[in-house]
């Protein structure tokens, strides 16, 4: 089945919860579709109208409700919406999967029960209510614990993790009246090595390549810019480059923001698909960005010899491949000469397009 885009899975969550808190009185739930995405907008499930209705749309066409005439943003009608027989046989069935004992109500439960097939997959009911209760006490504290980042209020709430919050899915969270973004940023650093005059920035994955390349004498020409500190990474810092604070070899006269207004802005990361989604990401912020030209000589290796695989092994797990695409090889790959010759070059245009073409079509979040 095709990916929902986040805006479709919000409203799928929220019409599973209203259509479970009916069930549990023995009631049955449908909607109007007119009234329907007015209250997904006001309510802030979806961001605009014309997003409600370009939800259920997608929801429609993944079968997961059904209408009485086709749902457009074009023709906006107020048509019967119900979920679909066999998402309804689906919950029914499901819905004792979420213990009884878990202080729940029927919205919450809708988003535990995705979770408990996903994030939560084999927790212990003991942690599942701690982390329930930890919720609760979280959104009792609230405006108040706004006051500390997500790390600390993770780490203070939740079974001790600080990487809890921001690990669940947004709409859990949201269940329980938490907004991840109101809590405190936290600072910002990040690992900078720049000369009196950088004729451009190359902005690096990770601080071992960030290393390699400052031994190679590329600092003596470009600012060269790499992620560092606890739950940082370069696409969030660059959303406000203003609030980021360099480190290392740099002039404190000199700021982020300065030298993103650089002629020449190139990114280096791995060679694998999630490599280039942070390249999109960053892109979002630096628009004149563009691929390194250190990735020519990791391509024609990748194609020589194949790379690794997406394994655990590998410190890839997880990651969602490209199209037709499950493999990497990382940037600690290339030899300082290499580096050396391309580190201030941008990897061509054609190439860079052919290869960010793997990745399109399967991140409709990122959009």
């Amino acid at each position: 089945m095709k990916l929902l885009s986040e805006r479709a899975e919000v409203a799928q969550h929220y019409l599973e919860g209203e259509w479970g808190k009916h069930h549990l009185k023995g009631r049955y739930k449908a909607w109007r579709s007119q009234p329907l995405v007015n209250m997904l907008s006001q309510a802030g499930h979806c961001g605009t109208e014309l997003d409600g209705w370009e939800a259920l749309r997608e929801l429609a066409e993944a079968g997961l409700i059904e209408t009485a005439q086709p749902v457009s943003a074009h023709q906006r009608l107020n048509v019967r919406v119900q979920l679909s027989e066999a998402l309804r046989h689906r919950l029914e069935s499901e819905f004792a999967r979420v213990d009884a004992s878990l202080p729940l109500d029927a919205a919450q439960a809708a988003v535990w029960r995705h979770a408990l097939d996903g994030v939560l997959e084999a927790w212990s009911l003991a942690d599942q209510r701690r982390l329930v209760e930890g919720l609760n006490r979280l959104a009792a504290d609230l405006p108040g614990a706004h006051a500390l980042s997500s790390f600390e209020a993770s780490a203070r709430y939740l079974l001790g993790s600080s990487k809890l919050l921001d690990a669940l899915p947004r709409e859990l969270v949201r269940a329980f009246g938490i907004e991840r973004a109101a809590f405190r940023m936290p600072s910002v650093w990040v690992l900078a090595a720049v000369p009196a005059e950088p004729q451009g920035v190359l902005l690096i994955e990770n601080p071992q390549s960030f290393e390699q390349a400052r031994r190679t004498g590329l600092a003596e020409r470009l600012a060269l810019l790499c992620s560092f500190g606890y739950g940082l990474s370069l696409s969030e810092a660059l959303k406000a480059p203003e609030r980021v604070r360099l480190i290392g070899d740099v002039d404190p006269r000199q700021s982020l923001a300065d030298l993103l207004t650089l002629e020449r802005a190139n990114y280096w990361g791995d060679l694998d698909p999630e490599g280039l989604r942070i390249f999109r990401r960053l892109r979002r912020s630096v628009p004149t960005l563009r691929l390194s030209a250190l990735y020519a000589p990791m391509i024609e290796r990748f194609e020589r010899e194949g790379g690794h695989p997406l394994h655990r092994l590998t410190g890839k797990h997880g990651q969602r491949p490209g199209i037709g695409w499950a493999r990497g090889l990382d940037q600690e790959a290339l030899d300082d000469t290499v580096m050396a010759e391309l580190g201030g070059r941008s990897l061509d245009d054609a190439l860079a397009e052919a290869w960010l073409t793997l990745i399109k079509g399967m991140d409709e979040e990122e959009h």
